[in-house]
């Protein structure tokens, strides 16, 4: 008895066995793509999309500018939509692999939010930049200095500072002239930084099977200012962007988007108890988009902070109620069309 016990274990140890090297030599993507929960996509880490000009120790050098590319296995019939995604920090901290907690509240790091859509047919980016804590350059092509808007930096101070001090740094004064250059700097390098990985990504097209006229841009915080400067600032032709508690800060949007400009759809969403940039923005965007005709849709995530993950609940004007992700995927679908379809 005991020994056909043990051949009977033997039996299904070799049969899980063959199972596992079946399934390792022979993926089956297709089915993966109809559930989710399987890992129906591929990362490709720190692939360098352009360089950035930055001061270390005096000295002006290049550093590398990376992203990580998570791209579905599944074959499709068309060419896939492309999401770029933009990570939050106060423009001084973070990475596109980092989850922030906050006084126990954890929000949803770039990387996991795309990994989430590329499990449902997105090619997405998550891209790095260049932080405040480098002493970043920007080159200041594809707008002027009037094009730039600060007035609304005092808003983001007290954060900005009480972040530095953690960091060991010290605090900066926006009456400062060397301060607010490095802020007006800090911002403005991160928009082209994310145009750059724009255009590297648009030109790369036919590499990660994307269509260029579809790339979607989107971020938390300060990557969702930075996605507003690309899309509705520098005017870089993408087919939409999704701002998580945005503000208006570095390029003057309230000017630069006019009837005459090609001006995206644009997503907005911010939490009931959001930081003051970004509910005192929202509000003036919402009314100037409304003026010249740009397309937008706002919801609003109840009994949360600043921080928020994927998973929590939106709510819009229309009645809907949708998950951040539910929301932005919806958001995507209406911009760019349906998901890819599997072969």
């Amino acid at each position: 008895m005991k020994f056909m016990i043990k051949k009977m274990r033997n039996s299904i140890a070799l049969f899980a066995s063959i199972c596992l090297c079946f399934s390792m030599w022979f993926p089956v993507p297709a089915f993966a793509a109809k559930n989710p929960s399987l890992p129906n996509y591929k990362v490709t880490p720190d692939v360098t999309y352009g360089q950035g000009e930055i001061v270390r120790e005096g000295e002006s050098v290049l550093r590398d500018l990376w992203m990580d590319v998570y791209e579905p296995l599944a074959k499709t019939k068309s060419l896939r939509p492309a999401i770029i995604f933009t990570f939050g920090g106060s423009f001084h901290r973070g990475s596109p692999r980092t989850t922030f907690d906050v006084g126990g509240v954890q929000d949803t790091s770039a990387g996991d939010y795309c990994q989430k859509f590329a499990m449902q047919g997105y090619v997405c980016f998550a891209i790095d930049y260049r932080l405040m804590p480098e002493n970043p350059v920007p080159s200041g092509d594809g707008y002027t200095e009037d094009d730039i808007d600060m007035t609304k930096v005092g808003l983001t101070l007290p954060g900005v500072n009480k972040i530095r001090a953690s960091m060991g740094l010290g605090p900066l004064d926006i009456d400062d002239p060397k301060d607010l250059k490095l802020m007006t700097d800090g911002v403005l390098s991160a928009a082209e930084d994310l145009r750059t990985a724009v255009r590297h990504i648009r030109k790369s097209a036919r590499i990660y099977n994307i269509d260029p006229d579809s790339i979607v841009l989107g971020g938390f915080s300060a990557g969702a200012i930075t996605s507003l400067n690309v899309a509705h600032g520098m005017h870089e032709p993408i087919a939409g962007l999704f701002m998580l508690s945005g503000s208006i800060l570095g390029l003057d949007i309230l000017k630069m988007v006019t009837p005459a400009s090609a001006s995206p759809p644009i997503l907005m969403l911010q939490s009931q108890m959001d930081l003051e940039p970004s509910i005192v923005s929202t509000p003036m965007l919402m009314e100037r988009y409304q003026e010249v005709g740009v397309p937008y849709e706002f919801a609003w995530v109840p009994a949360s902070g600043h921080y928020y993950t994927s998973g929590a609940t939106s709510l819009a004007g229309d009645g809907s109620r949708l998950s951040i992700e539910q929301r932005i995927v919806q958001f995507i679908e209406e911009v760019v069309g349906e998901s890819p379809s599997y072969e």
